[in-house]
């Protein structure tokens, strides 16, 4: 009778205690699973694996991630100080970093040797060509669940509950799946110096293109070049003048969606649609007046934000980076302004911003699952305010919470430029819009066709060139390339 008894109390207590493993590995914030125990090969041993609460990951499996870090406008030191609160918390996972400015080379290098043990488990920026024929070919790890993941210190609440409006939506489908995942914002246009603006009565918000012709007119008539950008780098005009400015025109003429599907997958025409034309008409008659900095075909990215530090220009075309990548050279009592290009002839019109998206991007597929998870569990802990925060202070990056970019408190602690952004879009009511495409085009005749047009942006900046011709024949080369992609 006891033995029986002795029995039964035994294999409840063993229930309960494997009940309650498993409970432990399904609990918390739901990011990933795994089995709550596992038994020992040793005869006659079991062994419970611990876990974190939170995310179910084994405690005691040590687990070392390769970070490929692209270190551009923001730096690196907000990703160490993060890394370093990331593996106090989980003292088993080993953070590897390589860093370099030239991430896209390394990049390319790894992929192209085709060893995926050598290949980093995650990295912030993508190789030359692009991600998409990555995707295509299953290199990357699919992200659409980090979205619903928990956030470290709003355990209530989603990635998706929390992060900026339009972010999700903006982030790219590839074959119906996101493979990427950005832990910041970004938005382009022209910054400046708000001082010189206020001791000069310039139009710090003009609403119309008119009223931005005419603020650039008021600012060559007192003798200051109106807009800069690096023409060694002349895909900088982007930030103020690309895709965002056809969307804009788009969305005026009444076909804003169809034209970004158009634009997703290149279907024709592209180069020579009506509001391609359009936006490169404006940005060409500009020139012809002379509002682009003269000396721009020598000038670096760098040295173009210069010009605008040290008053030989009013404006510069590039994205919120421009005061963290500037702070040794900015004198302290300096404050960035910011606008953007108004294309619209009626403030009853939607002003389109350019958007970006940066952070931790993409992960390798082809990487353990254990790894895999651990990569996005880093990546969620880059959410975590005190991170997010830091990284907008120190750093100037656009945080993706919106409970930060939402909280005056905080707010106040950011960059002047990020500060001007975020004042902007709310003034303005604008809408902003991540550029990207869904499909992938190998055919050189595409990489000739974006050759030309770079070729000749800064000519057309100069009023040197007329961009109709040039764009006439870059059409006919992606045309090519199309009709290549189809066969």
């Amino acid at each position: 009778m006891f033995n029986t008894k002795m029995k039964r109390w035994m294999s409840a207590g063993a229930a309960a205690i494997l009940s309650a493993t498993m409970l432990a590995a399904c609990g918390g914030n739901g990011n990933t699973s795994g089995p709550a125990s596992s038994p020992s090969n040793s005869p006659g041993q079991s062994a419970e694996v611990e876990v974190y609460p939170e995310n179910g990951l084994p405690k005691n499996e040590e687990v070392t991630l390769k970070v490929g870090y692209f270190i551009g406008g923001y730096g690196r030191e907000w990703f160490d100080k993060a890394v370093e609160s990331f593996t106090k918390k989980y003292p088993n996972v080993k953070i590897d970093i390589t860093a370099s400015s030239d991430m896209q080379t390394i990049l390319s290098t790894k992929i192209s040797a085709g060893n995926d043990k050598d290949m980093f488990d995650l990295f912030n920026t993508a190789p030359a060509g692009g991600v998409v024929s990555l995707a295509e070919a299953g290199k990357l790890e699919p992200m659409d669940d980090i979205w619903d993941y928990k956030l470290p210190d709003v355990p209530d609440k989603t990635v998706k509950d929390l992060s900026m409006p339009g972010m999700y939506e903006s982030t790219p489908l590839i074959q119906g799946k996101r493979y990427e995942f950005a832990i910041f914002t970004s938005f382009g246009g022209l910054f400046y110096n708000k001082k010189l603006f206020e001791e000069h009565g310039w139009n710090q918000n003009p609403k119309t293109w008119e009223e931005f012709k005419q603020l650039l007119a008021d600012i060559k008539a007192d003798g200051i070049a109106p807009i800069t950008f690096p023409g060694i780098h002349p895909n900088y005009h982007t930030w103020a003048f690309g895709p965002a400015k056809n969307f804009e025109l788009a969305d005026i003429n009444g076909h804003a969606e169809q034209f970004i599907e158009n634009y997703k997958t290149y279907t024709l025409p592209q180069y020579t649609s009506p509001e391609t034309v359009e936006t490169w008409t404006r940005f060409y008659e500009l020139g012809k007046l002379g509002y682009f900095a003269e000396g721009l075909p020598a000038l670096t990215h760098t040295q173009s934000q210069m010009q605008v530090l040290q008053g030989q220009a009013a404006m510069v075309s590039t994205g919120t980076h421009v005061e963290n990548e500037m702070k040794e050279a900015t004198p302290a009592d300096f404050e960035w302004g910011y606008m953007a290009v108004p294309f619209r002839d009626s403030e009853d019109q939607t002003l389109w911003i350019r958007s970006g998206t940066t952070g931790f991007n993409y992960i390798w597929a082809a990487k353990p699952d254990l790894n895999k998870k651990w990569a996005k569990e880093l990546i969620v802990w880059l959410l975590h305010l005190d991170n997010q925060q830091i990284a907008a202070e120190e750093a100037g990056a656009l945080p993706m919470r919106k409970d930060l970019t939402e909280d005056p408190s905080r707010t106040v602690n950011l960059t002047s430029s990020a500060q001007a952004v975020l004042k902007y879009i709310a003034d303005n009511k604008a809408h902003t819009y991540k550029a990207s495409r869904s499909v992938s085009i190998s055919d050189p005749n595409l990489a000739q066709a974006e050759k030309l047009l770079n070729e000749n942006i800064v000519k057309f900046a100069l009023g040197k060139q007329d961009p109709k011709p040039i764009l006439e024949e870059a059409e006919k080369l992606l045309t090519k390339a199309v009709e290549a992609a189809k066969k």
